[in-house]
């Protein structure tokens, strides 16, 4: 079996999940890592961005060690659902909104613009959490209210973004535009800020 050897530490590949990441096992831990090409820009805006998430106070899989050497980045691995997936089956509950919420006041007190796009979250535990390893600073424009808010919720735009994605998706579950924004304007009240 391959082994990748990480600051240090010897991981056992038991996965290659893309060209640059991979599932890792070390002492009966899983861990997912991340390669990137060191002393580059796009390497200096990767560390940096996971560096600002890990102290930021958005859910984000644990960070355990960034190898600048070899260029990898070892995070917690987790198991749970994709948000895409969830909502291709049913809605959201309130206590995902409330999170998700708290998570972009969270962000932007960062000065962080997040990618609000659901295939980058993940429910674990009933816990939101953040994929995407990137980040840009602040942008009013990309913030969730106002660019993503429609794609968390039972929309005409959420049923056509799963159908790009391949995902199957009960056209009945819609509700008619008044009852929708209702929806949407009544959680934005109660948990922006």
């Amino acid at each position: 079996m391959e082994t990748l050897r990480i600051k240090h530490r010897d991981f056992e590949v038991l996965d290659t999940l893309s060209e640059s990441s991979f599932l890792l096992e070390r002492k009966g831990k899983k861990y997912f890592a991340r390669k990137y090409t060191p002393k580059t820009q796009e390497g200096y805006e990767l560390t940096y961005s996971v560096r600002r998430l890990s102290t930021s106070g958005v859910k984000i899989p644990k960070l355990y060690w960034i190898d600048d050497k070899a260029g990898y980045i070892v995070n917690e691995y987790l198991e749970g659902q994709l948000v895409s997936d969830y909502l291709s089956e049913k809605d959201l509950e309130e206590k995902h909104y409330e999170n998700l919420y708290k998570t972009a006041y969270f962000a932007r007190m960062s000065n962080l613009t997040l990618e609000y796009d659901p295939e980058n979250w993940m429910i674990v535990n009933n816990e939101l959490v953040y994929l995407s390893p990137m980040t840009i600073r602040y942008q009013k424009e990309k913030d969730l209210v106002d660019r993503y808010l429609r794609l968390w919720f039972n929309t005409k735009e959420l049923a056509k973004y799963l159908a790009e994605k391949g995902k199957n998706y009960d056209k009945s579950r819609l509700k008619d535009d008044f009852s929708t924004n209702k929806e949407i304007v009544l959680m934005t009240c109660k948990y922006y800020r």
